[in-house]
């Protein structure tokens, strides 16, 4: 049997094609994929990604709350790639930390579980601060760049904001009063 060029650019623009579909609409396998950089002097060893489904309350006290009960959580990176995103609808929650020491979270809205996302977290340097960019490329995509919070002035946060400053929050990444 000879496979002509033809025959293998055929199979080729169809393995891309049942993966596109895959990622947008079949769910034949799950196929969510989390990407993590760090300029330096940063590392993406000391990088940590959790990921919950609607895990976490925007009424909560203080962002001291999401670091309690961290079973609720499915660790997704942690030096190096742990787990998978779980492929569901609803209030994806993320905890998103740096060396023990800083954090940012965030609710990203999916509203089809079929539709798969690739999640890139980059931390990088900004003076003496340290961000991350955030890019979830997919049908409920999201790119936003913030920075981390000192884990011990958690208790001073709510939803990444001062507690004296709040208001009503909707989205954990707008951070925006209606």
């Amino acid at each position: 049997m000879i496979i002509t060029l033809a025959s293998i650019g055929l199979i080729s623009l169809g393995l891309v094609a049942l993966w596109k579909l895959n990622k947008d609409y079949l769910l034949l396998w799950n196929a969510n994929t989390v990407y993590v950089t760090a300029d330096s002097p940063l590392v993406a060893v000391k990088a940590k990604i959790e990921f919950g489904i609607s895990v976490n309350t925007i009424s909560r006290k203080n962002d001291l709350d999401l670091f309690k009960n961290t079973q609720k959580y499915t660790t997704l990176y942690d030096g190096k790639q742990k787990d998978d995103v779980v492929n569901d609808y609803g209030e994806n929650d993320f905890l998103v930390t740096y060396n023990n020491k800083y954090y940012l979270s965030f609710r990203q809205f999916k509203f089809n579980r079929r539709h798969q996302h690739d999640y890139y977290f980059h931390y990088f340097k900004k003076g003496d601060n340290i961000y991350v960019r955030t890019l979830i490329k997919g049908a409920s995509a999201m790119h936003f760049e913030r920075r981390m919070i000192p884990i011990d002035s958690a208790q001073w946060y709510v939803c990444n904001t001062p507690v004296d400053s709040v208001g009503d929050i909707y989205n954990m990444v707008d951070m925006k009063r209606r």
